[in-house]
């Protein structure tokens, strides 16, 4: 009888878990990215239940096609389960769940933190001359379950070998289970996502005071990258580590003092890439993300709101991971701004209207697509 892997003891926990996730990135190589906002997903929801002959039903059917013939995927991110959770309603909440669970195959981005790690650490390897990396669009995907990162169990009361099988078969479970079933075993009042009322009512504050500063979308832009880089930057000194490890040299040893001065040096020059344009591709979710914010910032007549960070976030995730984005309008026509041109940069194609998402997915037509 042949033993499964997760009996395998050779097999760390760590090594598991990235062989699940390459190999299912290696899987959806060939597939197209389809990434729905909410408001798409309860425009096929609704189709979905009532069944009528409409744009939104003819929608639905083809990307339940595609999917089905291996051409397509919908993949979520966290924004999009917390859109998710939102809905109060049981039955129209499992009934999103459902369908998400059919069109995404179960797939979702990792979280924004989990994805600027690995795009600082690509950049910094890339920096290093390394030529051996995976491509990063076979390491961000995972499955739902996980959205949030990865937590195995740990300090059981068993010896390490037994504690290592429980960690392997408590993963695959988790790896598999739908959605649909998630939600239903989830408090939704012990979630606790940002408040992005308050946030937005922060950030309008900052941009009022500061808007006389703004000349220009490129002065605005410099800004919010020094920001935007300040957090993930705390990523450099564990990077630093792996790097040496994966070298076959010694673990670094930095007193607090140097590991600061080596995470500003980085930080540096995370900025300096962003700003003359030689970094967009491996910094994707800092410099979408900075780009859009930049760009409200330039109009000075325009206020934040909630919904625009949640916005911001689904474009984040479907310009640097997906083929497609199907989203509003107002959010469709700043991606498009010509001092943005998010969607050709990423080669993204956006867009806002039943017709146009109907015609590019009957397009799709092969996997070399």
């Amino acid at each position: 009888m042949r033993k499964h892997i997760s009996d395998s003891p050779s097999i760390s926990i760590d090594q598991h878990v990235q062989n699940k996730i390459t190999s299912l990135g290696q899987s959806l190589k060939q597939r197209h990215a389809v990434y729905l906002d909410m408001c798409f997903w309860i425009l096929l929801r609704d189709a979905f239940q009532k069944g009528t002959n409409s744009n939104e039903n003819r929608l639905l059917n083809l990307l339940r096609e595609k999917t089905k013939s291996g051409l397509v995927f919908c993949p979520i991110s966290e924004y999009t389960f917390f859109e998710l959770m939102k809905q109060s309603d049981p039955t129209t909440r499992s009934a999103t769940a459902s369908l998400i669970d059919e069109l995404s195959l179960g797939v979702t981005l990792f979280s924004e933190q989990i994805l600027q790690y690995y795009e600082i650490r690509h950049y910094f390897y890339k920096l290093l001359g390394d030529s051996q990396l995976l491509p990063i669009e076979e390491l961000v995907w995972c499955k739902l379950s996980y959205v949030f990162g990865i937590l195995h169990p740990s300090q059981t009361p068993f010896d390490k070998a037994t504690e290592l099988t429980i960690q392997k078969s408590f993963f695959d479970y988790m790896w598999n289970i739908s959605l649909k079933k998630l939600i239903e075993q989830i408090d939704d009042k012990e979630l606790n996502p940002i408040d992005f009322k308050e946030l937005a009512t922060l950030l309008n504050e900052g941009i009022n005071s500061h808007k006389s500063d703004i000349k220009s979308y490129r002065q605005a832009y410099k800004a919010e990258i020094r920001g935007a880089v300040e957090k993930p930057s705390e990523f450099f000194p564990e990077i630093l580590q792996q790097c040496t490890a994966d070298n076959g040299m010694n673990s670094l040893q930095f007193n607090p003092s140097k590991q600061k001065e080596l995470t500003t040096i980085f930080r540096n020059a995370m900025v300096i890439g962003l700003e003359k344009g030689k970094a967009q591709e491996q910094l994707r979710t800092i410099h979408i993300k900075a780009s859009l914010h930049a760009s409200l910032r330039w109009n000075k007549g325009q206020k934040l709101d909630s919904n625009d960070l949640f916005d911001f976030q689904h474009a984040t995730s479907a310009l640097a991971y997906c083929n497609t984005f199907f989203t509003e309008k107002p959010l469709c026509t700043m991606i498009k701004q010509n001092h943005l041109e998010l969607d050709k940069l990423y080669e993204c194609f956006v867009t806002a209207s039943l017709e146009e998402a109907i015609e590019i997915i009957e397009s799709l037509n092969s996997t070399t697509q």
